[in-house]
């Protein structure tokens, strides 16, 4: 299952836990409901604008929407070499482009750093707490 194949799925997946029609979808997306239904079964490409307008949508970060459950998406970029015929020195990704590969990294490291930040407040917390306790 690729990345987008992935995605459609997820989306899928999320609009029907939030209880929301593909009717739903389309009028918010303002789009008729055969053009939703053609992006949602893979008929329609889903681009990368339309990924995070849908997220928005849905209340769900992009990254969750492309994530494979249980599977962290491993992408191998690598350097095309002299003889591939596109030149020498692009970059290949195998199906992510490189803009979006550095939206999710960027996302991850704002949750990353987010969850420091609360690591750090609980901590702070807890060591009040024991400090209440006479434990400290």
């Amino acid at each position: 299952m690729d990345i987008m194949d992935t995605a459609r799925y997820n989306i899928k997946k999320h609009r029907e836990l939030k209880g929301l029609r593909q009717q739903d979808m389309a009028d918010k997306l303002s789009m008729n409901i055969r053009t939703y239904q053609n992006l949602e079964n893979g008929e329609t490409k889903l681009d990368l604008e339309r990924l995070a307008q849908i997220a928005e949508i849905l209340e769900t970060p992009m990254e969750e929407l492309i994530r494979q459950d249980g599977i962290f998406i491993h992408q191998e970029v690598k350097e095309a070499g002299s003889g591939s015929g596109f030149g020498t020195g692009n970059i290949y990704n195998y199906g992510i482009e490189k803009e979006t590969l550095e939206k999710l990294f960027a996302a991850k490291d704002g949750e990353i750093a987010t969850l420091k930040e609360e690591i750090k407040y609980l901590k702070d917390k807890i060591d009040q707490l024991l400090e209440l306790v006479g434990k400290k």
